[in-house]
């Protein structure tokens, strides 16, 4: 039996030198650092005033402002509805909406829209077992012709001290360059996933918006 080990090993052994030699067992490990690089980037989770607000313009070419206010009439009572699963929505794992979830304002005279996100912002899910936290933020956009305007700031979160005990943390506190990077400049690792999903969120609600008004 022994003999049987060593002789597999030795076989093993060249296949697994040359893997790596070639960079088939580093490659994943390299694209997870160059990931992680992006989210670390300083300035990528902006702050006006001290406190975190992601503002972003829209584009909708050809769209009217009345126009738009109807496409996020329809998304926003969509994505805001609490327990919506599914919608617009590209990743069917992304969020679940909580009780506090709601649209606070819609005024078509304006074509602004508050909402007040409150969900489920989950890191990864495995057989029997879910890793997330909730988040809660205010999302603002206002209509015009061709355009809305983005912003997303009050963001706060659950954050899990075990025991089924949680602390709310706000964003500044836990996600901002100077609480989230270390001294080499990289991602902390728990604040560091929080950061990671936030962004990702911003991204995939941006995604969102454009899709429904140019649908429309």
């Amino acid at each position: 039996m022994k003999k049987l080990l060593l002789a597999i090993f030795a076989i093993a052994l060249p296949i697994m030198m040359h893997a790596q030699s070639e960079g088939l067992l580093v490659k994943k490990n390299i694209k997870a650092r160059q990931e992680l690089s992006y989210y670390a980037q300083k300035g990528l989770v902006p702050e006006i005033d001290g406190k975190i607000a992601f503002k972003d313009v829209i584009a909708a070419p050809g769209k009217s402002k009345s126009d738009i206010f109807r496409a996020l009439s329809q998304w926003a009572s969509l994505r805001y509805e609490p327990n919506t699963v599914r919608g617009f929505y590209t990743d069917e794992n992304f969020f679940k909406n909580i009780e506090y979830s709601k649209v606070i304002t819609a005024d078509k005279n304006s074509g602004k829209f508050v909402c007040q996100g409150a969900e489920e912002l989950i890191f990864s899910i495995k057989t029997l077992a879910k890793n997330y936290t909730q988040v809660y933020y205010t999302l603002t956009l206002t209509a015009s012709d061709g355009k809305v305007d983005f912003e997303l700031r009050n963001i706060s979160y659950n954050v899990d001290q075990g025991e089924s005990q949680f602390v709310r943390v706000v964003a500044e506190d836990w996600i901002s360059d100077k609480e989230c990077l270390n001294k080499k400049g990289e991602l902390r690792k728990i604040p560091g996933k929080f950061r990671i999903r936030t962004i990702d969120l911003v991204t995939e609600l941006k995604a969102e918006i454009s899709a429904a008004i140019m649908a429309q």
